[in-house]
């Protein structure tokens, strides 16, 4: 048996999994991914969201950069 094995059923997207040839933690991160990437697509964000973040990292880094360093060789 092969490890991975994907079926198109129309409506589903069966996938079988030999438990031997993956890792189970492995297995448990991918399907977490999977839902959250799920979760991401219902919220209707785009990428314009990715320049809000941006932005917010930016501002707090101006603001706290030196409080940061402070204790850092220059």
């Amino acid at each position: 048996m092969e490890n991975l094995v994907i079926e198109n059923l129309g409506d589903q997207m069966i996938l079988r999994l030999n438990k031997k040839g993956f890792d189970e933690q492995y297995l448990i991160s991918l399907v977490k991914r999977l839902q959250i990437e799920s979760l991401a697509q219902k919220s209707g964000f785009n990428s314009s969201i990715l320049k809000i973040a941006e932005q917010i990292n930016q501002d707090w880094w101006d603001e706290n950069e030196e409080k940061f360093l402070k204790n850092v060789k220059k």
